[in-house]
């Protein structure tokens, strides 16, 4: 599961684009070959952990970065 959320703020300079993807290296590479993201681009990965109650969520990783 993929998710990209944007800010959608046109006056903003310092833009921040964020994206979900499933916690594999291999769907990682894939979200950033997919959507052209280069290695300078990225500010962040962080591992987003899963919940196991309630509604279950699988692990994922959030990736922070600036769109070219």
């Amino acid at each position: 599961m993929i998710v990209e959320n944007k800010n959608t703020d046109s006056s903003c300079v310092n833009r921040v684009h964020e994206l979900y993807t499933d916690d594999t290296v291999v769907a990682l590479n894939a979200a950033l070959l997919e959507r052209g993201i280069e290695a300078e681009q990225i500010i962040s990965v962080l591992a987003v952990p899963g919940q196991g109650m309630g509604v279950p969520v699988a692990p994922r990783f959030r990736v922070l970065y600036r769109p070219n």
